[in-house]
């Protein structure tokens, strides 16, 4: 028989981890500054308490190891779309066909799709524009390039954080608009 944990330890665990969020943010947003904690106590505190407003308290289904996978992935995917951007910038005669691309999700109906919405900017030349029910819209500056491979190995690894076990992804087409 599986122990279930305490409703009270969960929202402190909850409650725990959106402080550390805030806080990190807080400490990234002022640079590290110490004298900004004056303030940033009371904000981070604030933040927490009208994230249990507007989000209740929910057990939490990301995996550690998941999230160091892909913080570097985020990390290495970041610095190639910075030089990626770089080189068109300095030559700006490289092939673009700019367009909509429209990729059918794997990932379940959850908040793992919003991350994978956002997190679709960081792929080079890519910015996610839409939820369309199971279709992630991306705008593209060349839809020639490996889009869709790209966003397919971004939502393994969104899955890999949260755990899901994606289905094969040959099984759905993907389309240009």
């Amino acid at each position: 028989m599986k122990k279930q944990t305490s409703p009270t330890l969960l929202v402190a665990l909850d409650a725990t981890l959106r402080s550390l969020g805030f806080a990190a943010l807080w400490w990234v947003l002022n640079r590290g500054d110490v004298e900004s904690w004056t303030l940033g106590i009371p904000t981070v505190a604030l933040a927490t308490a009208l994230s249990f407003v507007m989000l209740s308290p929910r057990r939490w289904r990301i995996r550690p190891v998941g999230v160091l996978r892909f913080a570097l992935y985020f990390f290495w995917k970041s610095l190639i779309s910075s030089i990626d951007v770089a080189g068109r910038v300095i030559r700006p005669e490289m092939p673009l066909k700019p367009g909509m691309v429209r990729y059918p999700l794997r990932l379940p109906p959850c908040s793992a799709r919003v991350v994978m919405s956002n997190a679709a900017s960081l792929l080079p030349g890519t910015l996610g524009v839409d939820l369309q029910g199971d279709v992630l819209v991306v705008n593209a500056l060349d839809v020639d390039a490996h889009v869709m491979e790209e966003l397919k190995h971004l939502e393994e690894r969104i899955g890999d954080m949260y755990g899901f076990a994606l289905a094969p992804s040959s099984q759905r087409p993907s389309s240009a608009i």
